[in-house]
């Protein structure tokens, strides 16, 4: 692995590679703590003060929120794993000028769906699905809609079962030279804001 890409995969900022599996260890860890926490004072409530026992029994069930939360993101972040070396670098070497968000899990009312990478440039967004997604047709009714709800109009967003496809399309945008626009980086953070 180049210098380069351990300095970018270490930084573990939302949209870069390595996003989601540095999000399973925090993820634990800010699960576990909160855990403990609520252990310790539920054990306060009946062997350690158990003069006090309302009191710790109050500040146990108040802990367990943070908990169930942890929990929650957690077992949402589990699900995914970030894009593999092998697909970030043969996208890396394609994409040109085009703006990458990678380790993208959008989030909608009834479901999560895993983007690995979405390539933006010139009102075209570009998705990266797993090839065993079924229900893509649900992400891009839900990106349209965000998208006009947003101002983003006449922008085309396609999905791409595979890295080829993904890295054909890449390429052949790439040779065009066509500039990034204001919008492009606009919603490469719409996506970001769509995503855990």
């Amino acid at each position: 692995m180049s210098e380069e890409t351990v300095s970018k995969t270490a930084s573990f900022k939302k949209g870069e590679r390595g996003y989601i599996d540095h999000q399973h260890k925090s993820s634990l860890i800010r699960f576990i703590i909160p855990c403990i926490i609520t252990f310790v004072l539920t054990l306060c409530t009946w062997v350690i003060f158990p003069q006090y026992g309302m009191v710790f029994l109050v500040l146990a069930v108040i802990s367990a929120i943070p908990t169930a939360m942890a929990a929650v993101n957690l077992i949402m972040f589990m699900r995914f794993k970030s894009i593999s070396e092998e697909d970030y670098k043969k996208i890396e070497e394609a994409r040109g000028n085009i703006l990458i968000y990678y380790d993208a899990v959008i989030t909608t009312s009834e479901k999560s769906f895993f983007v690995p990478a979405a390539g933006v440039l010139n009102k075209n967004t570009m998705l990266l699905i797993p090839p065993e997604m079924k229900d893509s047709d649900a992400l891009l009714k839900h990106l349209n809609l965000m998208n006009k709800k947003n101002g983003f109009k006449e922008w085309n967003v396609k999905c791409f079962k595979g890295t080829e496809e993904f890295v054909k399309r890449l390429k052949a945008l790439s040779s065009q030279k066509l500039k990034v626009l204001k919008k492009d980086e606009e919603m490469i953070r719409l996506i970001s804001n769509l995503s855990l």
